[in-house]
């Protein structure tokens, strides 16, 4: 356990420094040295914050959700506007947190990407897990109350909207070389389209 667990100026700055780092360089590439000289602290500063790099890892893949968890909690709290509306806010807004911290983007995707399964369930258990449940939860209750379809499952419908955003922060550039792509500029289009997607489906009406 960390010697210090409040959130003060220097361990704030071990943090912010961390993102970028572990972001840009990976994991195994980055000492705590690194850390420290990058925070302008000690590396004994680092660890009265922190009891290893594997301790300030998982925080900082922590931190990197707070943005993403603050808008599902929103989300799921909210209860004045149509779910259809509803839906379309939130992912447009996790859309726009993806590409607004890109190191926190960049770090929490490679991390799911190269993850073994202890790896992954530390990402469950102590990263992102209970805001995966609580989208889930969200969609369920929507079935409950009648506005979503009851024969999907939940977690799939929180699965494919949190990919299409996924998919769309990691290839901005890749899909503003393609033929046909009118949305890469404009991550308000793309995010109702999907919306729209999820909603009504491709299938045309008999």
């Amino acid at each position: 356990m960390p010697n210090n667990t409040g959130r003060t100026e220097a361990a704030e700055r071990i943090v912010a420094a961390a993102k970028q780092l572990f972001a840009r360089e990976g994991y195994s590439s980055v000492s705590i040295r690194d850390i420290a000289e990058a925070a302008e602290v000690s590396k004994a500063n680092v660890f009265h914050h922190f009891a290893s790099k594997e301790e300030l890892y998982v925080e900082t893949l922590r931190r990197c959700c707070e943005s993403a968890r603050a808008l599902i909690h929103a989300f799921a709290e909210e209860e004045t506007r149509d779910p259809a509306q509803q839906l379309r806010a939130f992912v447009r807004a996790d859309l726009h947190r993806a590409l607004d911290d890109p190191d926190a983007t960049r770090l929490v995707l490679a991390e799911a990407f190269d993850a073994n399964p202890c790896r992954a369930r530390t990402l469950v258990d102590e990263v992102f897990g209970a805001d995966f449940q609580r989208m889930t939860e969200i969609f369920s209750r929507g079935q409950h109350t009648g506005s979503w379809r009851r024969d999907t499952n939940p977690a799939l419908m929180a699965s494919l909207m949190l990919a299409a955003n996924t998919f769309y922060t990691a290839h901005r550039e890749v899909l503003r070389q393609l033929p046909g792509v009118d949305f890469a500029d404009d991550p308000d289009q793309y995010a109702d389209h999907v919306v729209d997607i999820l909603l009504d489906g491709i299938q045309k009406e008999a």
